[in-house]
């Protein structure tokens, strides 16, 4: 009843006074663990093995381990006892104490090192490169001190009859999901409160801090990595680069690439990576909704120019007659749309690219520390893809747990992620090809870096992720809006060369006919398809092969 509930209480609370304790201790051994202890290597030369002894840090490591067994032992030694009709376990009152007392200090350490100061009035290129090495030195922080936490665990499970390990698995999965779950709640209508968390409690709460000055719109620790990353990797200041798997500077100078995201993973974990792989989810869903409202409240206005277009432009295959004075008409009568739907790409792209180098690093550690549980995962998707009905196999609730391990394994390719349903745009790809066509003009081919980088520095717009918002965008529609966006892009590529065949006169290298213009399209065709699997052989029905392999020899 309620009194025994109280009595209950009350008897934790006075016992809560040895967990305390023990972790006041356990504080002390991380501090020697991380800072004062040296790694001992695998091979050691005789005459320095005194210097790796360090007798004297490991005599206070016996003796703070020794205080800790005295205090848990006058708890395990109490045996079960009957409060109101409520049976007492001294040892799971410890347990429970011992996760509080851990939350308490892990969240408040994640919620003191992860915040980051950018200043919005500040954002150049020097501030730029000087914040992105600010939170790399916090990053680095975090993982020396979480890995001191996790080694002192280690160290004194045997002295408290804990599983130190599973203990701090459990618990800190549970900061960061909760927290995701918070973060999430700024794009729901529907709010999680703690009553609904699952992953809240009474017993052992995780405790909530207020919002910092420096980011206004995030909720906790979570949402300022995401809004980090999206910061450092600006497509304002930065280009974005496939083959080096990263994102540079004007000067060349990397600001995130896998060393970031390798770095983002030794101080959160799997779980870190995973809850920011969701969180960049719905900073994506978000966009998308955004996209379809514009397009509805916006782009519909243009219904009768889009369909006038697309008249003008049939059959795709055909080069129509004056389609220059066509397409430069129809780009002045869109132009205002172009800004929004730019703004858009960029956001979803960015954030697509950042979950793909994420998805890479968690498939590469699984790789490497999981590789049984990577097959067996690998070999179940397999099986309930191959199967005729998934769900009378699985149910959702298993699957989900399959998506979920699926995801932490690395497995799956995320821009191939299917965000929302929706109902068709009538005249979408017409309007992606006016989008192609204003934009081209501001980016050109970087040899150095492999990629449509921006003509003029500043600009908001870079090749990659433009490239992969539109992707993300036509993967949430039938198919054959990706084949009708191929289509128009290959009339224009088409009409590109016939045109600068006109105003030239023959030469040897056909390839020094092409204008820089057409180039930056041949070279972003392709790049779509390769980001939406499309097979080659697809893209030579519009764009000749000889075409596109005098691209490549540019």
């Amino acid at each position: 009843g309620y009194y025994s509930s109280q009595l209950v209480a009350f008897v934790r609370n006075v016992l809560e006074i040895v967990p305390v304790s023990v972790f006041g201790i356990l504080v002390q051994i991380s501090d020697i663990f991380e800072r004062r202890l040296q790694r001992l290597p695998s091979k050691v030369q005789g005459d320095k093995l005194g210097a790796f002894a360090q007798l004297g840090e490991r005599y206070k490591l016996s003796m703070m381990a020794h205080e800790i067994s005295i205090f848990a032992d006058g708890v395990l030694s109490m045996d079960n006892s009957i409060i109101g009709g409520i049976e007492i376990n001294p040892r799971k009152l410890l347990d429970e104490g011992l996760r509080k007392e851990m939350v308490r200090h892990v969240t408040e350490l994640l919620n003191t090192l992860l915040q980051f100061d950018f200043a919005a009035d500040s954002e150049t290129v020097a501030s730029i490169t000087k914040h992105q090495a600010s939170a790399m030195r916090s990053l680095a922080s975090l993982s020396r001190r979480l890995e001191g936490f996790q080694s002192a665990l280690e160290c004194i499970e045997d002295y408290v009859s804990i599983h130190g390990l599973k203990m701090w698995h459990e618990e800190f999965s549970r900061i960061i999901n909760y927290n995701v779950e918070q973060e999430v709640n700024k794009y729901l209508l529907k709010k999680v409160l703690d009553a609904d968390s699952a992953f809240q409690s009474d017993i052992v709460p995780i405790p909530r801090f207020p919002r910092v000055r420096n980011e206004p719109t995030c909720i906790n620790f979570m949402g300022r990595m995401v809004s980090m990353l999206i910061k450092i990797t600006d497509t304002q200041y930065t280009t974005f680069s496939v083959e080096k798997s990263g994102w540079f500077m004007s000067d060349g100078t990397e600001v995130c690439g896998l060393k970031t995201v390798s770095l983002l993973r030794l101080a959160v974990g799997v779980y870190g990576l995973t809850g920011i792989d969701r969180l960049l989810c719905y900073r994506i869903l978000h966009e998308l909704h955004r996209f379809v409202k514009f397009f509805r409240t916006n782009v519909t206005k243009q219904g009768v120019l889009l369909e006038q277009l697309r008249d003008e432009l049939y059959p795709e295959w055909k080069t129509p007659i004056k389609a220059v004075s066509i397409y430069a008409s129809a780009s002045k009568k869109a132009e205002m749309l172009m800004l929004p739907m730019l703004t858009c790409f960029r956001r979803i792209g960015q954030a697509q690219l950042l979950r793909r180098m994420i998805r890479f690093e968690l498939g590469r550690c699984s790789r490497i520390d999981a590789k049984t549980l990577l097959q067996s995962v690998s070999t179940l998707n397999a099986s309930i893809l191959s199967s005729e009905n998934p769900f009378e196999k699985s149910p959702p609730p298993e699957l989900k747990k399959y998506c979920d391990m699926s995801l932490a394994l690395g497995l799956g390719d995320p821009l191939q992620t299917v965000f929302m349903a929706t109902d068709p745009l009538e005249g979408l790809p017409v309007l992606l090809l006016l989008c192609v066509i204003a934009y081209v003009p501001k980016l050109s081919y970087n040899p150095l870096l492999g990629t449509l980088s921006k003509n003029k520095s500043g600009y908001p717009i870079d090749g990659w992720p433009l490239i992969a918002g539109i992707t993300t965008l036509l993967k949430q529609f039938h198919p054959s809006y990706s084949k009708s966006f191929l289509a128009y892009i290959g009339q224009f590529v088409r009409v590109s060369i016939a045109t600068c065949f006109e105003r030239k006169q023959m030469r040897k290298d056909v390839a020094s006919q092409l204008t820089e213009d057409l180039r930056s399209v041949l070279v972003l065709v392709d790049q779509f398809c390769d980001l939406s699997c499309i097979p080659k052989s697809a893209l030579y029905e519009h764009i000749p092969q000889y075409v596109m392999e005098m691209c490549s020899d540019l």
